[in-house]
């Protein structure tokens, strides 16, 4: 009888230990349903910005919008499949290991990890050209010229500077230069080199992009300086999304689709400007530098319209990570230095901490051969 009383306890705890794990169970199957949900999600996510990066935004609309947040997206792609992991869910792991993979491809235009530099190199400053592009918005702030020729660029893509600034001046003095008397194009080209000639592209408005063949030692070098449309997104569209304020009500909300609108037809007038510029780079006879304020990320149409051909120099020789715009989150890479598979990457670098205007300085140190 006190066996059988004992046995009696002993299937009870056992039916209350089931009970208790049951309910952890529950809440981990409710966790999983979730985590796959957000999985599906991610996986149209991570397609859909792979794929509206080689069509036009005049056809996928605003799709194409998703290539601001591809680094986030892929982010948690790789989160989503830890997850997966770390539950020992093999069938999902390998759903989540889909966008993982495919995003593989795409990584390196964004984070670009270099474990085999010799970061105590010293280069020999006259054996490479150093290029620089900064969109300086207006470039009139006190010290730019100073700091700018603490860089030593042998070439300089300025968008959006005063010609009439005394920064401008101070720069004009020291480098040939492609501006001409009566031209208040606020996109100008600054070279050490000697100036064979220069002009615009006339398919693009005035001002978006400005070209100029420089003889550097033997070879004769085309240097291409833009600045595509702008997103139209102001300081206060910037603050209302970092402040996450689009969540809570019906004006917000108004104001939301009004951000959404404008960067969608944006991306349309750029891809115009994209294709101009490409056809314009597949004309030329020379090696290319193509410079500039692209207002559009790497995973964009503008991106692999203008860079077909021609190598960026971030994907060739940058370290880690790295921003040209000043936002919160220093998500976006949309000043770019592109060159011509003939010419040598020798280092990138993005200047942070030069703080003169809303985008940073992008410099890149080359070595030219008269080779398209």
């Amino acid at each position: 009888m006190a066996e059988y009383y004992t046995q009696g306890i002993r299937r009870t705890k056992r039916r209350r230990t089931t009970k208790r794990r049951s309910g952890r169970e529950w809440a981990l199957i409710l966790l999983d349903i979730a985590v796959a949900i957000v999985m599906a999600v991610l996986l149209f996510a991570t397609v859909t910005t792979v794929v509206v990066q080689y069509i036009s935004p005049a056809r996928t609309g605003v799709l194409s919008v998703l290539a601001l947040v591809a680094p986030v997206v892929y982010l948690l792609d790789v989160v989503v499949l830890l997850y997966w992991v770390a539950r020992w869910r093999w069938r999902f792991a390998v759903v989540a290991l889909v966008p993982v993979v495919v995003g593989l491809f795409y990584v390196s235009r964004h984070y670009r990890a270099d474990i085999m530099r010799d970061h105590d190199t010293k280069y020999i400053e006259r054996r490479f050209t150093k290029v620089l592009t900064y969109n300086v918005r207006e470039g009139r702030n006190e010290g730019l010229v100073d700091t700018i020729l603490t860089i030593r660029p042998d070439i300089i893509c300025l968008q959006e500077i005063a010609t009439n600034s005394d920064n401008w001046k101070g720069l004009a003095e020291r480098y040939n230069t492609t501006h001409r008397d009566g031209d208040d194009s606020s996109n100008q080209i600054l070279s050490r080199y000697r100036i064979l000639k220069s002009g615009l592209i006339d398919t693009l408005p005035r001002n978006r992009a400005l070209w100029a063949d420089l003889r550097i030692d033997k070879d004769t070098v085309r240097v291409i300086s833009l600045h595509l449309r702008s997103t139209a997104i102001r300081k206060e569209d910037t603050q209302f999304l970092e402040n996450h304020e689009y969540i809570l009500d019906n004006e917000r909300k108004t104001k939301l689709h009004s951000i959404v609108s404008r960067l969608v037809e944006n991306n349309r007038h750029r891809a115009v400007q994209a294709e101009a510029v490409s056809k314009f780079v597949a004309s030329t006879k020379h090696p290319v530098i193509l410079c500039g304020d692209f207002n559009d990320v790497p995973l964009s149409y503008t991106y692999y319209i203008i860079s077909r051909g021609l190598k960026d120099t971030f994907s060739e020789m940058a370290d880690g990570y790295a921003y040209t715009y000043d936002t919160t989150y220093g998500l976006l890479r949309i000043d770019n230095i592109f060159v011509s598979p003939s010419i040598e990457v020798i280092s990138y670098e993005v200047y942070n901490d030069m703080a003169f205007s809303d985008h940073y300085p992008v410099v890149a140190r080359l070595k030219i051969t008269d080779k398209k």
